[in-house]
């Protein structure tokens, strides 16, 4: 009976062992959805919040470090001929193409057994390139304070962005304690390099403009994870 016990424990222990072994693998891939809103800051006083969409398609190189291809769409705004001092308004409808790596404080810290810890890992921060195309769904072209002046820009654009991100990545683990579902809490801001953002490009000399053309997103996204499971060098999950 003692021998019976014994063997019974033993393999409970070596059960318990590989479960929590099993906690060390990841997938490499996962596609993801997500959407948020976007706030445009170019040439004009007045800012305009609008919505955005994006697709993604992810190479994770550990659980912490995520190399992205994200396809996003959505509306930029801003300004109102009305009360626009220039009386100066744009509605975008843009298109973006974009190439990001995240990196999550979970690469570097040892959060086994520490609450807190544990919580923090998740923390990201990354940055990138891209392109993003301008198309004006509409542009007040012709002052209405001197009907004989036509602004000058293009009313469509393709233009180099730079994306700096910040934010915060829960993850759902599998039975076999591998991440699964990935849900991410976003802040970007990014930096586009061009006159295209607003549809506007006047002449310094007649309008101020003190920095890089940009527009900020707050997004929300869930990515799946799929392919072969791939060992970390240690647990993913929390202990």
């Amino acid at each position: 009976m003692k021998k019976i016990a014994a063997f019974t424990s033993i393999l409970f222990l070596c059960s318990k062992i590989s479960f929590a072994q099993l906690s060390y693998n990841f997938s490499n891939y996962s596609v993801g959805i997500g959407g948020g809103i976007v706030r445009a800051d170019a040439d004009l006083a007045q800012h305009t919040t609008k919505e955005a969409i994006f697709g993604t398609l992810n190479y994770n190189y550990s659980p912490y470090i995520t190399i992205t291809g994200e396809l996003q769409a959505g509306k930029l705004a801003g300004g109102n001929p009305q009360t626009d001092k220039d009386t100066r308004a744009f509605v975008n409808n843009y298109k973006a193409a974009i190439l990001y790596g995240d990196i999550q404080a979970g690469e570097f810290i040892d959060y086994q057994y520490r609450d807190l810890l544990n919580i923090l890992k998740n923390i990201y921060v990354g940055t990138g390139i891209g392109v993003i195309h301008n198309s004006m769904a509409f542009v007040q072209r012709v002052s209405l304070n001197n009907p004989g002046y036509v602004f000058p820009g293009e009313n469509s654009s393709t233009e180099l962005m730079v994306p700096l991100r910040i934010g915060y990545e829960l993850k759902f683990f599998n039975y076999y304690q591998e991440p699964h579902i990935r849900l991410n809490f976003g802040y970007q801001m990014n930096w586009v390099y061009g006159e295209g953002l607003d549809g506007y490009n006047d002449p310094p000399s007649m309008f101020r403009n003190n920095h890089v053309d940009r527009y900020s997103m707050i997004s929300i996204g869930v990515k799946y994870n799929f392919g072969n499971p791939v060992s970390y060098k240690k647990p993913i999950g929390r202990f």
